[in-house]
């Protein structure tokens, strides 16, 4: 302003600020840049301090447990004077003495059998004696005696039993074993 009262006419114009190449003057510039900080530096930040306390985290120990036994199905053999007597589990193959019998006891349920595929090697005694007794009588348990004749192998052909079934199409599967029997010289 000028002191003779003489207004001039750049002091009541606002100051114009020359722009950049962007079309934008330098105070919109600055505005920008300060809204773009307050922005991405706290995020920026947050990133970091994430990054440092995960990587220094305190990352728990895994138990250890001791390996689990592994199930092992085994047969179970009983001599009692000339008779040998199985609780078969596998299909292992078992060897007897010509004259000695064998006898196989199941403990599972209904439907279960035991048959010879050769009987010129191995005999199906009829009612056997049970020399296993703590399964002789119980419901669902049965013991098959066989005498060996001749020497050679035969295949007992053992099937476990299907329990109660009312209709053939909602049977179980049936499990099943074919054990060979070897029928060596007696001494």
């Amino acid at each position: 302003m000028s002191h003779s009262g003489v207004i001039r006419m750049t002091d009541a114009l606002p100051a114009v600020e020359p722009e950049t190449g962007d079309g934008r003057t330098p105070t919109r510039r600055r505005r920008s840049l300060v809204i773009t900080s307050m922005v991405v530096v706290p995020i920026a930040i947050g990133v970091l301090v994430s990054t440092v306390l995960y990587s220094t985290r305190v990352t728990p120990s895994l138990p250890v447990f001791a390996p689990l036994p592994s199930p092992s199905a085994m047969d179970a053999f009983i001599t009692d004077g000339q008779v040998l007597i199985v609780e078969p589990a596998t299909s292992a193959p078992v060897s007897v003495r010509a004259g000695q019998k064998i006898e196989i006891v199941l403990n599972t349920g209904i439907g279960q059998t035991v048959s010879t595929l050769d009987p010129s090697v191995l005999e199906a005694v009829a009612n056997p004696l049970c020399h296993f007794t703590p399964v002789c009588g119980v419901t669902g348990a049965g013991s098959w005696t066989f005498l060996a004749r001749h020497l050679g192998t035969a295949d007992l052909h053992i099937i476990f039993g299907t329990g109660a079934c009312p209709q053939r199409s909602s049977c179980p599967r049936l499990l099943q074993l074919l054990i060979p029997i070897t029928v060596m010289r007696a001494t």
